[in-house]
């Protein structure tokens, strides 16, 4: 079982490294040096009505964007339901799954991580941005402790990829700006049989300095908060090459914490428990007759205990086209750092639904 619990937080943690977006140029009233641009037709295909808050001397930010994120953080994260199976790669009869969800016991599980994402955005209304990100997790060390029937202590490093899209409403009153943010990820690994889904929400205010000799460039501060939802059920199997690299002692040292374990036990649950602790002294047996050809099929639920976080953030737009962002997201089960470089530009053309 060494591994069988990475793929959970590696995971979770995934889906909480995602970017958040605040376009501090939103609602900006034009400066002096831009009234030559509001002379002219506006000039970009969307917005959609973003000519008439052109017309009105509002001055929109780039509709599109290209930006690149870097995230570093730490999740905490809870298992339960836990189940086992152990099979075999030549018999394509699915094993039999052992119910431990009564016995395993877990330590706190962390996962700490490094990922980096590219995310594109429009603006397809002038206060509804939409966006798709594509990402992979350069390195996550995790750290699983689990106490019984097998204690185990796992560190161990993985990596992965992940897809989504996203919503996001904003909008300012005066120097004050609020967003609303939600996205949906998919996070895929070879060893899942379904790729895991998590929703984010995200809410952020705050306000927006402007220079008075730099028109172009601004700064924003925020602050707010985020919510992590999932789908808890995770599936999937493991090689028992992987398990266990160097069978057959550490096949033995499994089967010596298990009838430990056992001993322990009082009476009455040594009877309670007969049944699960001959199936895993089978299961482990079986893997130590034949490494390379048998696996293990496992099944748990995933969860955060406290799934709120705060967040604190600032960009600095050099200019209508470059912002650099940097956000830190705490309390709750995650701490995590990000920074951002964004690029944003537009494609010419008759202003959608326009008249």
């Amino acid at each position: 079982m060494k591994k069988i619990f990475k793929i959970q937080a590696i995971f979770l943690l995934l889906f909480a490294l995602l970017p958040f977006s605040t376009e501090a140029q939103k609602g900006k009233k034009a400066s002096t040096s831009d009234s030559s641009y509001f002379e002219k037709p506006y000039p970009y295909i969307l917005p959609i009505l973003g000519d008439k808050a052109h017309n009105a001397k509002v001055r929109l930010p780039f509709p599109m964007g290209i930006m690149v994120n870097n995230l570093v953080g730490t999740q905490f994260l809870s298992l339960t339901d836990l189940s086992l199976g152990f099979g075999r790669f030549s018999d394509p009869n699915p094993p039999n799954m052992i119910d431990l969800s009564e016995v395993v016991e877990f330590e706190d599980i962390k996962a700490q991580t490094s990922t980096h994402n590219i995310r594109i955005d429009t603006w397809v209304l002038p206060f509804l941005n939409v966006y798709g990100i594509v990402g992979q997790t350069k390195k996550a060390d995790i750290n699983v402790n689990l106490t019984k029937p097998i204690p185990l202590d796992v560190s161990t490093e993985v990596s992965g990829t992940y897809v989504g899209y996203g919503l996001m409403a904003a909008g300012a009153v005066g120097r004050l700006f609020a967003s609303l943010d939600m996205n949906q990820t998919f996070n895929y690994n070879p060893r899942l049989e379904e790729p895991a889904k998590v929703t984010i929400f995200g809410i952020r205010t705050g306000p927006v300095f402007k220079f008075k000799n730099r028109p172009q460039s601004n700064v924003t501060f925020w602050a707010g908060a985020m919510l992590t939802s999932f789908n808890s059920e995770t599936t999937g199997n493991i090689p028992s090459l992987e398990l266990a690299p160097n069978a057959p002692e550490r096949i033995q040292e499994l089967q010596g914490n298990l009838d430990n374990w056992y001993e322990d036990l009082s009476p009455a649950d040594k009877l309670k428990y007969a049944l699960i602790y001959n199936r895993l002294g089978e299961g482990l047996d079986n893997l130590g007759e034949s490494i390379q050809d048998s696996y293990i099929s496992y099944s748990f639920n995933k969860g955060i205990e406290n799934p709120w976080n705060m967040l604190i953030g600032a960009q600095w737009q050099l200019n209508y086209r470059w912002q650099i962002r940097t956000e830190a997201q705490f309390l709750g089960d995650r701490t995590a750092g990000l920074f951002s470089l964004n690029y944003r530009f537009g494609i010419k053309g008759k202003n959608w639904f326009s008249n």
